[in-house]
């Protein structure tokens, strides 16, 4: 049993569609498809950009995406692509990724990510499939 067919059998499906689909994504293309849908601020957050133009440089290519950068790009990635395919809007996304989160010791998902690109498991999943399921 995977750790969402609790939650709901399509969640893991989803889950595994979206964990396939960020492996393949060269980096211009994981920020161009992220800041579609959490905005290009708070894409810039998530990275420890300087500013919105560094976003803007990832995409042409004109700015090399460090590794650190890369994991927490890749983390919110498999969040706001697993929530949007599951029905949400860009807009409750980004909503959701800057609000504290009762589910995640009352700290917004954003900062977490931020902060530990790894701590994207099994509860981070399950609060960022509670703002489509409750």
């Amino acid at each position: 049993m995977t750790f969402m067919e609790s939650t709901h059998t399509s969640v893991d499906t989803v889950y595994h569609q979206v964990t396939t689909r960020v492996a393949t994504l060269d980096g211009p293309r994981l920020v161009e498809e992220l800041r579609i849908l959490l905005g290009a601020r708070l894409v810039a957050y998530l990275a420890g950009a300087s500013s919105t133009s560094t976003v803007t440089g990832y995409i042409t290519g004109a700015v090399t995406i460090g590794d650190d950068a890369r994991a927490r790009l890749h983390a919110a990635y498999t969040v706001a692509a697993l929530q949007h395919r599951l029905g949400a809007t860009p807009a409750l996304i980004q909503a959701w990724f800057q609000g504290r989160n009762p589910h995640l010791n009352d700290h917004a998902p954003a900062r977490v990510i931020a902060a530990d690109p790894s701590s994207v498991g099994h509860t981070f999943i399950s609060a960022a499939v509670a703002l489509v399921r409750e």
